[in-house]
């Protein structure tokens, strides 16, 4: 005897089942994925050597416990927060002066004191939602410690003053920094492109032996009357590391050009005694008048006799 075949009536409620019992794993799931969500690493982009770095990590768990939340240095794990532990804080050594302020560090932040310039690298934030799931997510930043320059940058030109079309190299120069400092050519404050007339640059970084950087550039133009205006051309050469520093030094050039010389018209002579006479007319003039003066007081007493 054959057995009942199922027929498709029959079959509908188990579909029925079957794709709600897959509808609600998935919405379970789909709870514990999404229950950690918004992870967002705040830094700053750079810092100087030796100061303090305070680094945050926001994230929403929608009510899920945080299982743990760890910060990386490249790939070497800093700092740990496991609030089911006790004590949460576990720190782990870095190299050289740099050390994690617990006073300072949480469940969202972190706080590395004394940072020398080859702490600068990738910091990575790992959150993890606590059970079921564990799930985690990671999100990195790169920090760069900065060294600045001792000093404001060097410039040098060969000489202060030029005539029409001849040419003019300057050199600029920014000694010991890590990284290497950018340098920024302004004629009469305004900035030198590469679409400024008759103007171009040329960069480029020398290493020291200490590690540290020096920035040089050499500005090259040619002399025209449009960059003197009043006779002068004022340049400026600015250093800048981020938004932490910048120093800049300037050099005024004069325009040596010849000039033709004023033509001057020649100056009327009235006659003497007039309201324009010059000064040599009217002393002319007095001269006579003495003159005539001393012959007649010679002469009366021989016209009298």
């Amino acid at each position: 005897m054959e057995p009942p075949r199922t027929t498709p009536t029959a079959r509908r409620p188990r579909a029925i089942v079957l794709v709600c019992l897959i509808a609600v794993l998935l919405a379970l799931a789909s709870d514990a994925v999404f229950g950690l969500k918004g992870v967002r690493i705040w830094n700053p982009e750079a810092i100087r050597a030796g100061e303090q770095l305070r680094l945050s990590c926001d994230y929403d768990l929608e009510g899920v416990p945080l299982y743990s939340i760890k910060w990386y240095f490249g790939d070497q794990e800093f700092y740990r927060f496991v609030p089911k532990e006790s004590p949460p804080t576990r720190v782990f050594p870095l190299s050289g002066t740099t050390s994690v302020d617990i006073s300072e560090s949480d469940d969202h932040s972190v706080t590395l004191t004394n940072l020398p310039r080859d702490m600068s690298g990738h910091y990575k934030c790992e959150i993890s939602a606590d059970a079921p799931l564990f799930h985690t997510q990671i999100k990195e930043s790169y920090i760069t410690i900065i060294e600045e320059p001792q000093s404001p940058p060097l410039m040098f030109a060969g000489k202060l003053k030029y005539i029409k079309d001849e040419p003019v190299k300057i050199n600029c120069t920014s000694y010991s920094a890590f990284p290497a400092t950018n340098l920024t050519w302004f004629i009469n404050d305004k900035k030198v492109t590469d679409i400024t007339k008759n103007a171009k640059t040329t960069d480029w970084v020398t290493a020291e032996d200490d590690g540290l950087l020096t920035s040089r550039s050499r500005l090259e133009l040619k002399s025209h009357a449009d960059y003197f205006p009043g006779g002068r051309m004022m340049v400026r050469c600015e250093s800048n590391q981020f938004l932490l520093y910048k120093k800049y030094s300037v050099i005024e050039l004069m325009d040596d050009s010849p000039r033709l010389a004023q033509m001057i018209s020649p100056t009327a002579v009235l006659r003497s005694g007039g309201p324009q006479a010059s000064s040599a007319d009217r002393f002319a003039t007095g001269c006579a008048f003495v003159l005539v003066a001393i012959i007649a007081h010679r002469i009366a007493p021989y016209l009298l006799r």
